[in-house]
């Protein structure tokens, strides 16, 4: 149900079961598993492309594998956020399927960004380990502040799979989270494991910005939360 609900990914049997919604959220950081090492296989298999067309695959793979689910979250909430307007004139500006001027800049500037960080990695032979975690990293910090902060509206799907969420939901999400930077530690050492902490460290930063701006949580501000710290996480994978 995750895979079918976040990802692009084929999945052997399609069945929905409505005792099954409170664990959609907790295996969020599942699929971010898969997303991220379809990415990092990704990354092995593009080097025979010339260095642009690599580094525009690399960059694309993500957002394809995740039917571009979370980069529309980050250009909806980049429309509201940055119109400057009141509370309610925001989350109507965040419900409105119309792309303004601000989420058009905004999206551009994330890809350029994220393209020359991309490129630097590739040209500098940068560890691309972190490509499997930052993924899971970031839905794992998503994951559990969907179950634990104010939803912003009273319906919709993050109501729905909200329902009958209990601490273990979130203990399992944490869970995960720990075991993701033990195997990154041992597996990419501290330059992996100090660009998980960035990717943490970013999305809390969104997350309580953006609870603070729109007054509780929605899909949409969740996608941008993995949009800008999969990139924060990987800005500091490119620098070190």
């Amino acid at each position: 149900m995750s895979i079918g609900m976040f990802s692009v990914l084929p999945v052997p049997k399609q069945h929905w079961e409505e005792r099954s919604l409170s664990w959609v959220i907790p295996f969020f950081p599942i699929v971010g598993g898969f997303i991220g090492f379809l990415w990092y296989v990704t990354t092995l298999f593009a080097t025979v492309l010339p260095l642009p067309l690599q580094s525009v695959t690399i960059l694309l793979v993500p957002f394809f594998l995740s039917g571009f689910l979370h980069l529309d979250g980050f250009i909806d909430t980049a429309d509201a956020l940055f119109s400057r307007r009141n509370l309610e004139e925001k989350k109507r500006i965040l419900k409105d399927p119309h792309v303004g001027a601000f989420a058009v800049v905004a999206v551009i500037c994330l890809l350029l960004i994220q393209f020359c960080i991309i490129q630097t990695i590739v040209t500098e032979k940068k560890t691309t380990v972190a490509f499997i975690f930052i993924p899971i990293i970031s839905r794992c910090l998503t994951g559990m502040a969907l179950l634990n902060m104010k939803p912003m509206a009273e319906t919709g799907f993050l109501v729905m799979f909200k329902t009958n969420t209990k601490p273990v939901h979130t203990f399992f999400t944490a869970v995960v989270l720990v075991v993701t930077l033990i195997i990154a530690l041992i597996t990419g050492g501290s330059t992996v494991l100090f660009a998980l902490v960035t990717v943490i460290v970013s999305a809390l930063i969104v997350m309580f910005y953006l609870n603070r701006e729109f007054q509780g949580l929605s899909g949409d501000l969740c996608g941008c939360m993995v949009s800008v710290s999969e990139m924060i996480g990987l800005l500091f994978v490119a620098v070190i």
